[in-house]
């Protein structure tokens, strides 16, 4: 098999169109039950554009957090935790979407050791679209999550 590089681009178009829905970070934070101080002073909207971009461009993480900071003027610390949260969760459902796709298609939790919350998840096994050990249905479960979903091959 071989790969025509020359059409290969950086970034992720379907997780940019997640996170580019109105309401959607404000709806993730929710549903993911993770505040963060101050994010409700901030238009989420508004970060969730600026992340769309990076995701749709290939941007590094460090990189959408300057253009937070630089077009909201808002705390780095606030705008690495959003942007970071965001690029996550629009990460994971990305992938979820794919995994649901295969009609009982089966997830695997991979913890970073970020949290307990995590760990609780970590090598956990289920169907897409049910919920792990947490109540999550995909990572970020906790503030600082750098885990991930990957599906489960039975063999």
């Amino acid at each position: 098999m071989t790969i025509d590089w020359s059409t290969w681009k950086p970034g992720d178009t379907d997780a940019e169109f997640i996170a580019s829905t109105p309401g959607w970070l404000a709806e993730g934070l929710k549903n993911q039950k993770i505040s963060f101080s101050g994010a409700d002073k901030v238009q989420l909207d508004e970060v969730a554009n600026i992340v769309a971009l990076g995701l749709g461009s290939g941007s590094a993480e460090s990189k959408t957090v300057k253009e937070v900071v630089s077009q909201l003027s808002i705390d780095k610390e606030l705008a690495k935790s959003l942007t970071h949260f965001a690029m996550a969760l629009a990460m994971c459902q990305r992938a979820l979407g794919e995994y649901e796709y295969a009609k009982g298609a089966k997830i695997q939790w991979d913890s970073a050791g970020c949290c307990d919350k995590c760990n609780q998840n970590d090598g956990e096994v289920i169907e897409a679209g049910k919920t792990f050990p947490s109540g999550h249905q995909f990572p970020p479960a906790c503030e600082y999550c750098i885990c991930d979903i990957m599906p489960f091959m039975e063999f």
